[in-house]
């Protein structure tokens, strides 16, 4: 799927109005995030499928799960790529974006109570995403680089919080290593320490430097 701005349209005007760039506004994030969102200048000689990206935090997961295409349209729009293998991929994944969304309603209005049951373990929303996928995500982000596990810790409940997830605290003011949030998981209940966070906290930003 390619498509270019009309006529009497910039660059900037065709990202602007682009579908994929009114989900995300709808969704929340601002225009100081859309900006930040981007491929990295590292990518260079990597497959498109390779290539990392940056935004700016805080965004939630619905949103998250859109930053890639976004930063393919931005890519392909704004800087006029030569045609190639990268610029196909690109503008496949735009597409399949677009496209999801759509084939995944007409999934869940058919089979919502069956799909739910199927979830797999460890999956807490129905996008599909882990705790510790979410716990990556607040780990490396760019907002959060320095902040330690502690500071992170009521990011990590604000998060869970707006993804439906009712997440309850328990606190034991003695020892930090016994915080415990406890939110929704499938049909039921689910615990985390906070020394757990912590721990998937430090292997997050261990692979992030080894990469």
């Amino acid at each position: 799927m390619t498509t270019e701005p009309a006529e009497n349209q910039t660059h900037n005007e065709y990202l602007e109005t682009h579908d994929l760039t009114r989900e995300l506004k709808r969704l929340g994030v601002t225009n100081d995030q859309l900006q930040a969102m981007r491929f990295r200048g590292t990518n260079k000689g990597w497959p498109f499928d390779q290539w990392t990206f940056t935004w700016l935090c805080p965004i939630g997961l619905e949103s998250l799960s859109l930053v890639r295409a976004y930063c393919a349209l931005k890519w392909l729009i704004l800087e006029t790529p030569t045609n190639s293998r990268d610029t196909e991929d690109a503008w496949r994944l735009v597409g399949e974006t677009m496209a999801a969304p759509t084939l995944a309603m007409g999934e869940r209005t058919r089979r919502a109570q069956s799909e739910r049951a199927k979830k797999p373990r460890g999956k807490i929303t129905d996008g599909g995403t882990t705790i510790g996928q979410i716990i990556g995500y607040l780990a490396v982000g760019p907002q959060y680089q320095g902040n330690r596990a502690k500071e992170l810790w009521p990011h990590f409940f604000a998060l869970l919080d707006k993804e439906g997830l009712n997440p309850k605290e328990t606190v034991d003011p003695e020892n930090s290593q016994k915080w415990t949030y406890e939110y929704g998981f499938r049909d039921g209940r689910k615990k985390i320490t906070f020394r757990r966070f912590e721990n998937i906290v430090a292997r997050a930003r261990a692979r992030k430097k080894s990469h």
